[in-house]
């Protein structure tokens, strides 16, 4: 995984260096992003990076919403005292957000948000057959938020990148998004 996150950051640094800057955000317009999530909030373990996809539709020139879902999980294995085992994490969050955008940096659309949604959180055990009767497995569903703020940077008319900072799927989530 932690190749497949070097290839995006190579990928988007060329971009950066290879394209000019395009208009920012408009009312009606879309953006679908797609996200490697960095510093989670709790999920202990190894694991996969945390992976998002959002949608924004434009209201206008300065208010934008739409849809988020979120993923990470980690495993985490014990050894000792005769019994090896594993627990599983998976995190799912699924929400509405909204932005309002307000160009700070010459040709980047910046933004602050919310995110308001529901999320599923888990852990599945897995080990030797002795332990599991003693073993509750939890799982936990609810009312999620979040805040963010970030920057969107356009390559092209239609493809860009963007970065965003806040609490959510992760601290930090970067990716690449497509404008229509």
């Amino acid at each position: 995984m932690k190749k497949a996150s070097k290839v995006l950051f190579l990928l988007v640094a060329c971009a950066f260096i290879s394209f000019s800057a395009k208009a920012q955000y408009e009312a009606g317009q879309s953006d679908i992003n797609l996200g490697v999530g960095f510093v989670t909030f709790g999920l202990n373990g190894d694991g996969a990076l945390p992976i998002s996809l959002s949608y924004e539709y434009g209201l206008n020139d300065n208010v934008s919403v739409g849809a988020f879902a979120g993923y990470a999980s980690a495993e985490e294995e014990f050894a000792g005292y005769g019994a090896n085992y594993t627990w599983t994490y998976s995190y799912l969050i699924i929400g509405a957000r909204g932005a309002y955008h307000k160009e700070l940096v010459d040709g980047v659309d910046t933004y602050l948000g919310i995110l308001l949604g529901y999320n599923v959180a888990s852990a599945t055990f897995d080990g030797d057959d002795a332990l599991k009767p003693y073993i509750t497995e939890p799982s936990i569903g609810g009312l999620a938020y979040g805040v963010y703020a970030g920057g969107r940077y356009h390559f092209t008319d239609n493809f860009g990148a963007f970065l965003e900072l806040g609490y959510g799927i992760s601290a930090v989530n970067i990716g690449l998004t497509m404008k229509f």
